[in-house]
């Protein structure tokens, strides 16, 4: 459950060396590591930390923060001003929570802020669904969002770009229909979905700031990422170039190497769940089929779930799968980058499956050679034989020259940044989508009953501190 990440440039303890550090705000401690997904160098508790301010010991240093526990202090460098502030500020509002929320216990009392603000209880949740937010005030609704326009739309239901009335904050909201994921038995996927988002962080995995349900629907507000689709660019531009799509791909190699390394396998990586940033990065979306609890490179599971031209061939076979599926589909899309459609593509489904299963991969002369070898040893239909260990990609001479910690730190410069104005700007998103008004439909009473409400149960979520306000 974090709150907030990103990198701090963090003094050493007995070696007074400056060291960039990925740092995690998550259940009531910052954590610092090398790089995102890698394992904790420390980790600075604050149930018993002291002030946290900008430093007046460290002056010659920049945007400098210092925390104050029992054991030292510790100094801490941000990019700028506004950074610095705002960490601050986090850090504090996370120590104010746990001291609130001990002086609590400590009174017999409940932590109305800490405990109730993250899961639904038999108070929390009416038997019609809708929540209240039993005086929590970090509690939020649907009355707590301006809706602005429409982003995108599925099977289940729609997502928006909504503004947060309180802050001023955008974010977009996924709407799910109650009724349509218990018709089509998808209560397991959705449960995933809601975990998957509120326990991971990565620089190039979407954050999930609230959820909250009515009687009818189910919503996640997550992060406003505003670069577009990589499927909208893909489209407009037919193709990318090389470069462009060696630094997509590199990117998506670390997002699936933490996905995998947390036990989630993906399941959907295709070019309408990738977005980009405001200043060019990837952020992977859209966990709704995804699938926990595969730790091991030998679990396997058999639902038979995804995007048909994405599929891989042991996916069809339908003899059970495991993570090597996710690297099939990082090679169709891969391929997709550069020649401009999936590799095995058909509009005839059914002859599309056939091609996965059994048609010979034809690789354009366009290509260069580093490339071609890296997409023949990702489209092995065998996933034994395929070429599925992270290390090994990073380390192929299709990403000779790149800097993997860079990259992870953001720090490489992206070769194409969307040209938008602001955080509400959707100039880069499919128009047939934000030309429709932003309404939802209402309900009277909900037809769900309360047995099937009870499967709801839990779904209320608040980001410690209320993330990235």
């Amino acid at each position: 459950m974090a709150s907030k990440s990103g990198f701090l440039t963090k003094e050493g303890g007995s070696i007074k060396t400056w060291k960039k550090r990925w740092c995690v705000l998550k259940n009531g401690a910052l954590h610092y590591s090398k790089s995102a997904g890698s394992g904790d160098l420390g980790i600075i508790t604050l149930d018993t930390a002291g002030e946290v301010r900008a430093s007046q010991a460290r002056k010659k240093k920049k945007h400098c923060l210092e925390i104050e526990t029992p054991a030292r202090v510790y100094y801490m460098c941000a990019e700028s001003k506004e950074a610095m502030d705002d960490w601050v500020k986090e850090i504090c509002a996370e120590r104010d929570r746990l001291k609130k929320k001990a002086s609590a216990s400590s009174g017999g009392s409940s932590d109305a802020a800490g405990g109730a603000s993250r899961s639904d209880s038999a108070s929390g949740s009416s038997s019609s669904g809708q929540e209240s937010n039993g005086g929590n005030p970090d509690r939020v609704g649907i009355e707590d969002f301006e809706l602005l326009c429409v982003i995108g739309k599925g099977s289940f239901g729609k997502v928006m770009q909504v503004r947060k009335k309180d802050t001023g904050k955008i974010y977009a909201m996924k709407v799910l229909n109650k009724k349509t994921i218990i018709e089509r038995n998808e209560l397991e996927h959705t449960r995933s979905e809601k975990n998957i988002l509120q326990k991971l962080c990565h620089p190039f995995l979407v954050n999930l700031n609230y959820s909250f349900q009515t009687a009818d629907k189910l919503y996640f507000i997550m992060d406003y990422v505003n670069g577009g689709e990589l499927f909208f660019h893909l489209q407009k531009d037919k193709k990318f170039t090389e470069e462009r799509a060696r630094y997509y791909c590199a990117e998506i190699v670390l997002g699936l190497e933490y996905l995998h390394l947390s036990g989630v396998l993906y399941r959907d990586l295709k070019p309408e769940n990738l977005l980009i940033t405001d200043d060019g990065h990837i952020c992977m979306t859209d966990f709704g089929i995804s699938k926990e609890g595969l730790l091991s490179d030998d679990d396997r599971t058999n639902t038979f779930c995804g995007t048909p031209e994405y599929l891989a061939p042991e996916v069809l076979e339908g003899n059970g799968y495991g993570k090597a599926v996710d690297w099939w589909s990082f090679g169709t899309l891969m391929y997709e980058m550069l020649t401009g459609l999936p590799p095995f593509y058909s509009q005839d489904v059914q002859q599309m499956y056939q091609k996965i299963m059994t048609a010979k991969l034809q690789i354009p002369k366009t290509v260069s050679d580093e490339a071609r070898d890296l997409l023949e040893k990702l489209l092995i239909r065998d996933p034994e034989a395929r070429m599925t260990n992270p290390a090994d990609i990073k380390a192929h001479p299709f990403f000779a020259g790149l800097d993997w910690e860079l990259l992870a730190q953001k720090e490489i410069t992206p070769p194409y940044i969307p040209p938008v104005s602001g955080k509400e700007d959707t100039t880069q998103l499919d128009p047939t989508f934000t030309s429709e008004e932003p309404v939802l439909s209402l309900v009277q009473g909900s037809d769900i009953s309360n047995t099937m409400q009870s499967n709801f149960a839990g779904f209320t979520y608040v980001a410690p501190s209320g993330l990235g306000e």
